[in-house]
C-alpha cells in the first residue's frame, strides 16, 4: 500500500511538473485560437480578416499538430498507428542506454589506456584494509605465523621428525636416553624457538612497506573485469526499469523542453498562413 501510495504521489507531481512545462505550449495555441476566432468573428468585408482567419487557422494547425505529435510520444491515444512510441519501446531504450554507456565509458581501450597512464599514481595500499597505522603486510604475516605455528600444525611435524631420527643410526642413543625424554625437550626447543623468532619475523614485516613488494597489476585483467562487473550491474538495475519508468525518466529529460515545439508550430504555421493568403490573391 506504500509503495502504491508513493507511485501515486510520484504520477501527480509529474503531472504537475508536466504541466508548468507545457503551459508555454498551451498560451501558444489560446492565442492561435484567439487569432482564428477574431478572424471569424470579423465581417467579411473587413480587409483583414482573410488574413487574419488565415493566420490563425495555420498557426492553430500547426501549434495542435505538434502538440499531438509531442503526446503521441509519450502516451498511447487509441486509433492512432505509432502513438506511445517510448512506452512500447522500452526495452529497446534500455539496451541502447546500457550500449550507450559501455561504448562510450566503459570501454576496454579507454581503462586499458587509463591504467597505463596512471597506475603509478594510484595508491594502491590506501585500497587495504588495516588498523590505525599497522601495516597491512606485518598484520598478514603475523596471521599466517599463528595459523602455521599453531600446536595442531607444528606437533604432527615434531612427531614425525622424531619418528625419522628413531629410525636413523642415532636412533640408539635416543632409545638409551628414553624417548619419552627426548620429545618434551624436542618441544621445549622449538616452542623457544619458533617464539624466539616471532618477534624477529613480526619485526621485520612492520618495517616493509608497499612500494618495497614490486607488486604488479593485471590490467588486462582488471579491465575486463571492470567492464564485466558494470555491464552486470548496468543490466540488474535497467531490467528493474519498466515501461512507465522510463517514460518517465525520458519526459523530464525532454519534456520541458517540448512546449517550444508547439510554440514555434503555431509561429511557422502563422507564417505560412500568412504566405498563402498572399499567393491566393
Amino acid at each position: 500500500m506504500g509503495r502504491l501510495r508513493k507511485s501515486k504521489r510520484n504520477d501527480r507531481v509529474q503531472k504537475k511538473a508536466q504541466t508548468r512545462n507545457m503551459d508555454k505550449g498551451t498560451l501558444s495555441n489560446v492565442a492561435s485560437g484567439a487569432i482564428l476566432a477574431t478572424g471569424l468573428l470579423l465581417p467579411k468585408d473587413t480587409p483583414l480578416q482573410p488574413v487574419i482567419f488565415s493566420t490563425g487557422m495555420f498557426a492553430l494547425s500547426g501549434g495542435l499538430t505538434n502538440w499531438l505529435a509531442v503526446r503521441m510520444l509519450f502516451d498511447r491515444i487509441p486509433g492512432l498507428i505509432g502513438s506511445g512510441v517510448i512506452p512500447a519501446r522500452f526495452r529497446e531504450i534500455r539496451a541502447s542506454v546500457r550500449d550507450l554507456i559501455l561504448k562510450h565509458f566503459f570501454r576496454e581501450e579507454d581503462l586499458r589506456q587509463f591504467f597505463a597512464d596512471h597506475q603509478k599514481d594510484v595508491d594502491w595500499s590506501r585500497y587495504l584494509k588495516k588498523e590505525d597505522d599497522a601495516s597491512p603486510v606485518a598484520g598478514f604475516v603475523e596471521e599466517q605465523w599463528h595459523r602455521m605455528t599453531a600446536a595442531d600444525v607444528i606437533q604432527p611435524i615434531i612427531d614425525r621428525e622424531i619418528d625419522k631420527l628413531a629410525e636413523s643410526n642415532i636412533g640408539g642413543l635416543l632409545a638409551m636416553v628414553g624417548m619419552d625424554n627426548v620429545r618434551p625437550a624436542v618441544n621445549l626447543f622449538v616452542t623457544g624457538f619458533v617464539a624466539s623468532m616471532q618477534e624477529k619475523v613480526l619485526s621485520a614485516a612492520g618495517a616493509v612497506k608497499m612500494d618495497d613488494l614490486q607488486i604488479t597489476l593485471d590490467e588486462e585483467l582488471v579491465v575486463r573485469d571492470i567492464r564485466s562487473q558494470v555491464e552486470l550491474l548496468l543490466e540488474k538495475k535497467l531490467q528493474q526499469l519498466r515501461a512507465n519508468d522510463v517514460k518517465r525518466m525520458m519526459e523530464d529529460v525532454m519534456r520541458k523542453h517540448l512546449g517550444w515545439l508547439v510554440v514555434w508550430g503555431n509561429v511557422f504555421g502563422g507564417l505560412m498562413g500568412v504566405l498563402a493568403h498572399f499567393l491566393t490573391q
